[in-house]
């Protein structure tokens, strides 16, 4: 009888807001249109003993109306993993592609949030491929 050997797994363990802003001009004239700019990055720490680690990421936004920002918003969000077993996803494609895709819709839907308190309309941030 052949006994199956276990496939291992990442268990997100946390989600933690490490930093926010956000800034706007007092008056916008939303009669114009208002370009969206965006930028991210992420990081990753080592493995310790425990088989456990953190990817942060950050995310930019900008609105730009002509030569003026009217709105901007900064995000870093830490994910902190664990390794269970062997998975087949490597630890290194898991903290590159994998992890800052698991981060990123409470990136999203915390900038969401900011700019409907904000007044500036719904803005939903685009999806983001990793792999890239």
């Amino acid at each position: 009888m052949d006994q199956e050997k276990p496939v291992g797994s990442y268990r997100i363990e946390s989600m933690i807001l490490l930093s926010s802003s956000f800034e706007r001009e007092s008056i916008i004239d939303f009669n114009q249109p208002i370009e969206l700019q965006f930028s991210h990055s992420s990081q990753a720490t080592e493995t310790d003993e425990f088989k456990k680690f953190a990817v942060s990421l950050s995310f930019d936004i900008k609105g730009v109306q002509g030569e003026t920002n009217v709105f901007a918003a900064s995000t870093n969000m830490v994910g902190s993993f664990e390794k269970i077993g062997e998975p087949v996803v490597s630890e290194e494609n898991f903290r590159k592609i994998n992890a800052p895709a698991i981060i990123y819709p409470f990136i999203r839907e915390h900038v969401h949030n900011l700019c409907a308190k904000a007044a500036v309309g719904v803005i939903l941030l685009p999806t983001v491929n990793f792999k890239i």
